[in-house]
């Protein structure tokens, strides 16, 4: 019995979509021969999470997304159904997180956390989204851009501060300019001023000896002073002494009517006389006044003839 070549061909082509089916699909880490059970979790979204999309648990391949559908009763979230190999077990706890990768592609990735009870097939597992790199990106870079902000702000700040203070700048510049110029002089002159230094200790050391310090100076000057106040004293009490008794002989003189000054104290004789001699100057210079001729004889055209 011949085979027509139409059904050879046909028989191959099958044969070759059925081993190309399967192959892709083992390249995709799905093998028909090893046992699943299946589950589902739901999501809001699933950012473009299709079939046959990887299942991984920590970064190994176990399963591939099944189906999906869209609940539109429920505000159309999504009913992921995902397939894993039998040796996994999942409990209440577990996780099946959506994930997106660096290329951009959705894979889920799964937690199975603490399992005490292990769930049957076709549960349902807890879904979740974890944030896109570029999610977490701008999370993390959010806060360190705001600080960037507010740091260029506080440096624009200080520039402006700067622009509006830079006589005052200069001057503090040429301030700290001169003192350190003048610390350098001290710096120079600093042998000097620790001779200066010791010669001063060395000093305050003999001032400070009670032997031949300052204070036995000091005792020797009080006992000189003291000396010299006395001679001094002395003296004046003796002059003071000796003109009292002077002053009371002459008040005993004047007393006894003795001497000059008691004769012009006790006798007015002579106040007579003088007031006297007063009258008789006044009444002549009166008498002159009044006869002038009497007394002064003169001419203008020559001497006269005494008789006349």
């Amino acid at each position: 019995m011949k085979i027509a070549k139409e059904i050879k061909v046909a028989v191959l082509a099958i044969t070759s979509i059925v081993i190309f089916y399967f192959g892709f699909n083992y390249l995709k880490g799905i093998d028909f021969f090893d046992p699943k059970n299946e589950y589902y979790a739901v999501y809001d979204q699933v950012n473009g999470l299709t079939v046959s999309n990887p299942v991984l648990l920590s970064g190994l391949s176990v399963g591939r997304v099944s189906r999906i559908e869209i609940l539109q009763e429920q505000e159309n979230k999504l009913k992921v159904y995902f397939e894993v190999r039998e040796d996994i077990t999942l409990g209440d706890e577990s996780v099946a997180m959506l994930a997106t990768d660096i290329l951009g592609s959705q894979t889920i990735v799964l937690k199975r956390n603490n399992v005490v009870e292990p769930i049957a097939e076709g549960s349902e597992v807890k879904g979740d989204v974890e944030p896109a790199l570029t999610e977490q990106i701008q999370q993390q870079a959010y806060p360190v851009l705001k600080t960037l902000d507010s740091v260029g702000q506080h440096l624009n700040g200080i520039l402006a501060n700067i622009d509006r203070n830079e006589s005052k700048i200069q001057n503090i510049m040429l301030h700290v300019e001169t003192t350190t110029r003048n610390l350098a002089e001290i710096s120079e002159k600093q042998a000097k001023i620790g001779a200066m230094i010791d010669d001063f200790k060395k000093i305050s050391a003999a001032l400070a000896d009670e032997r031949t310090g300052l204070k036995a100076l000091l005792n020797k000057t009080n006992g000189i002073a003291d000396s010299v106040n006395s001679l001094e004293l002395a003296k004046v009490v003796n002059r003071l002494d000796s003109t009292l008794i002077t002053i009371n002989s002459t008040v005993a003189s004047m007393q006894d009517g003795e001497g000059t000054v008691d004769k012009l104290l006790n006798d007015d004789s002579l106040y007579l006389n003088l007031n006297q001699t007063l009258v008789d100057l006044d009444a002549l210079l009166i008498d002159m006044k009044d006869q002038p001729k009497k007394y002064v004889h003169f001419s203008l055209f020559g001497r006269k003839d005494k008789k006349k």
